[in-house]
């Protein structure tokens, strides 16, 4: 049994972390440098107080960053949790299969993952000024599988997932969706957000009256 803050460090790396594994031995993070300051500095001392390592945030090429140099922590991750490293590695991700089939780990690691990865917004529809929605985007196909499942076994409304390709991009990617009232206030109850951005507006949304 992992504790909750590793999983939950685990699904941020399969959200929109990187395992770098050759001559140097790193994980990183890559995040918005206006609207992730908050949520990486959280991150930062999350890292110090499960990994015991001091990690580094910085600046490049217009986004924010997180870079955390350790051998046995990349081996850690790729030997015990079976993470995937370098080039890639967003193609085949997947969530660790004993956690994956225990929803007492497995919403950790979905904490992780929508707190880098998600997002929350509120969309008119008829008769309904602003109808909240989680959603979760992917480019792994397993990964995808994996979520839904989770999801629906743990009694929430799932839509089939969703296939989509950028006008910009040849890649296919695949959305998760929550919508509605219920499903987020069902999020916050049992699994939350560590991300202040992403916490504000799931209650700004359920704030609204509709």
């Amino acid at each position: 049994m992992f504790s909750a803050s590793e999983l939950e460090l685990v699904g941020a790396i399969i959200g929109d972390g990187h395992i770098h594994k050759s001559s140097k031995y790193y994980v990183g993070f890559t995040g918005n440098k206006l609207t992730d300051k908050e949520y990486f500095a959280k991150l930062g001392a999350l890292i110090e107080s499960v990994w015991k390592k001091k990690a580094r945030i910085f600046e490049s090429s217009g986004g924010l960053r997180i870079r955390l140099y350790s051998k046995d922590l990349v081996h850690r991750l790729i030997t015990v949790f079976s993470l995937p490293f370098n080039s890639g590695k967003c193609y085949v991700v997947k969530i660790p299969k004993g956690v994956a089939l225990d929803y007492s780990q497995a919403k950790h690691v979905l904490r992780g993952l929508v707190d880098t990865d998600g997002s929350v917004f509120v969309s008119k529809k008829p008769g309904v000024e602003c109808y909240p929605s989680l959603e979760i985007t992917t480019v792994s196909s397993v990964l995808a599988e994996q979520v839904r499942e989770i999801l629906l076994c743990a009694g929430f409304r799932v839509t089939n997932l969703r296939r989509h390709k950028s006008k910009l991009s040849t890649v296919v990617c695949y959305k998760i969706c929550l919508y509605g009232k219920n499903n987020l206030k069902k999020w916050l109850g049992e699994i939350g957000f560590s991300n202040p951005v992403k916490l504000a507006k799931a209650q700004a949304a359920l704030a609204h009256p509709f």
